[in-house]
């Protein structure tokens, strides 16, 4: 008794075919969730040393102003 194994092809698609353009990428949540969470981490931070800066140069602005006042 000769027993065949059935091999299994694989779903190809062929190279003139457009269905592997319109295939739709799935990004995981988690993915998204955490690039977000560092740009808001980044953004808060480059406030949090911008800020009291610009604070420092309008008060050291409006003091040489009034130092220079005739």
């Amino acid at each position: 008794m000769i027993v065949k194994s059935m091999s299994i092809d694989p779903e190809v698609v062929p190279a003139s075919s457009s269905a592997g353009f319109n295939a739709v990428r799935s990004i995981p949540r988690w993915v998204i969730f955490g690039v977000l969470s560092l740009g808001v981490l980044l953004l808060v931070g480059i406030l949090k040393n911008l800020l009291p800066l610009i604070g420092m140069m309008l008060l050291l602005a409006f003091i040489w102003k009034q130092a220079t006042k005739h």
